[in-house]
């Protein structure tokens, strides 16, 4: 189903910082060129933004493509202002079969972002993210998840695993926010957009074996929560699960979109340095990829 569209026009990031060139370069490469038979290419598009990318498959995780948290048209949050520019808008994408979102908040769950798809995609959500977030999508073309009950998108196998956010459930008993644990193939993926560890969630991971992991570094703090902001793993913590758990390379996330709502990348890679010395890291920057 294709998005249902805003008024809300995004050209003005790429006229003032010139980028439609490479927007649609990265597009492009996304959307056309070949890959291998069982290779998997992940794309970053800032904050827990990801594009996975096969042969015959294109899916998006958590997407924020616009400037709805800052905009006055959005929620209005002037200590909320993008870092950098989206690498490109939504409306110019034409090619994708599925949307991915974690639970409703908007950095997450944009609706300027999915609203504004020119393409036929379904949406996967849980049913709490879908009543609680501004986007207006056809229930006819979307998933709702449960944690525990994988699906399957072509190739891929997705489970949903309960997140802390910082609750396991809405106000109504529902699960609420999620992380996605990925097979493709071979490769066995995880992507943690917001929450914390909560009992049991590290007896559930230890069963795997990781190729990559994906997780949240801008922490908590009273200061934060005051402000509304509620919070994520710390760096600290995530280093603790990298010693515990069977992880090849572990990504940090949602640091980078917010100047007041984010961690040190030194710091986080000093934390694996004292806690997990041989772990290896790789640290993305919006429009960077990895070739699994």
């Amino acid at each position: 189903m294709r998005g249902t569209g805003c008024v809300h026009n995004l050209n003005d990031y790429n006229k003032a910082n010139n980028k439609k060139t490479n927007s649609m370069q990265l597009l492009n490469q996304i959307e056309n060129e070949k890959v291998d038979n069982k290779k998997l290419i992940v794309y970053y598009l800032g904050q827990s933004g990801y594009v996975l990318k096969t042969n015959n498959t294109i899916i998006y995780i958590d997407p924020y493509l616009s400037d709805y948290v800052s905009h006055p048209s959005g929620l209005n949050d002037k200590e909320m202002v993008r870092n950098y520019p989206p690498p490109f808008l939504p409306s110019e994408i034409e090619k994708l079969d599925a949307v991915f979102c974690t639970h409703s908040h908007v950095d997450h769950m944009d609706p300027w972002t999915i609203q504004n798809i020119n393409a036929d995609f379904n949406l996967y959500c849980s049913i709490g993210a879908y009543d609680q977030s501004p986007v207006k999508y056809p229930i006819a073309n979307t998933v709702f998840l449960e944690p525990g009950k994988k699906v399957m998108v072509n190739d891929f196998i997705i489970e949903p695993i309960s997140a802390a956010h910082y609750q396991l459930k809405d106000k109504q008993g529902r699960p609420d926010c999620l992380s996605f644990m990925i097979e493709y193939h071979n490769k066995t993926l995880f992507f943690w957009g917001d929450g914390i560890i909560y009992n049991g969630l590290i007896e559930r991971l230890i069963q795997k074996k990781f190729d990559y992991f994906f997780a949240p570094i801008n922490g908590r703090d009273k200061l934060r929560e005051q402000q509304g902001i509620v919070g994520n793993l710390k760096a600290r913590e995530l280093a603790e699960l990298c010693k515990i758990l069977h992880i090849k390379k572990v990504i940090p996330n949602h640091y980078d979109m917010f100047k007041n709502n984010t961690e040190s990348i030194e710091y986080f890679n000093e934390c694996i340095h004292k806690i997990c010395p041989n772990q290896n890291t790789l640290v993305m920057n919006c429009r960077d990829k990895i070739e699994a």
